[in-house]
């Protein structure tokens, strides 16, 4: 049975607006390695950013496109879309016109675990952020039925539906949807606290204390 749900609960846009300000990496290390996607899915374009709800595309057949395309309709304003595509490289599942049918919806952008048609067009002309394993020039059209707003398998990370997906150069990370709140407040913090130790003129060293946690470690001798 294909399910296709098109609305689910998102986090607070206030929130979503907090966590456009974080380093993606501070929120990978809050959150924990498992929330990581593969280092190999990485923006088309290394100054694209994305923050927004994952709204999640599963299509049963992983070179085709047609979930990819019926979601570009019903995809809301500040979405991500979050497309399972087995990881494959050797067939695309989505291009320059679905980005255009995106963007009329105000979709904030696309992590696609699989490749792209159009690169070009995709990073210079359609405006919306995609993070992907690379491109290639093979599609085999769109045909087959999936799923939408399932969860899905992108990039090693189990994403549901409105789980909070941020992206730079870095790479991207997902945060369950519960505990989105928890973790931009505890990116946020570590942010600023780098911040003002820096400010404070505060030596790397010093910030950092890893020599004292070092010496700390039982069986660790010193030859000073």
């Amino acid at each position: 049975m294909y399910t296709i749900i098109t609305d689910f609960d998102r986090p607070d846009p206030a929130l979503v607006e907090r966590a456009k300000n974080i380093y993606v990496c501070m929120a990978g290390i809050e959150v924990g390695p498992r929330q990581c996607v593969d280092s190999k899915i990485k923006p088309l374009r290394n100054d694209w950013k994305i923050a927004g709800p994952a709204f999640t595309v599963r299509p049963e057949y992983t070179d085709d496109s047609l979930m990819s395309r019926v979601a570009t309709k019903h995809v809301k304003p500040g979405d991500v879309l979050v497309i399972d595509a087995g990881g494959r490289t050797d067939c695309s599942n989505f291009g320059a016109s679905m980005a255009a049918g995106a963007v009329e919806n105000g979709c904030a952008g696309v992590v696609l675990d699989g490749v792209v048609l159009t690169g070009q067009m995709l990073r210079e002309e359609e405006g919306l952020p995609i993070f992907c394993r690379g491109t290639v020039a093979r599609n085999r059209g769109a045909e087959r039925p999936g799923w939408l707003n399932s969860p899905v398998l992108c990039g090693g990370v189990i994403v549901y539906p409105g789980d909070l997906v941020l992206g730079d150069e870095d790479g991207v990370v997902i945060i369950p949807k519960a505990r989105a709140e928890e973790i931009v407040a505890r990116a946020e913090a570590s942010g600023k606290k780098s911040e003002g130790g820096r400010a404070a003129g505060t030596s790397y060293h010093a910030r950092s204390g890893a020599e004292e946690k070092l010496r700390a470690i039982p069986g660790v001798v010193w030859q000073d």
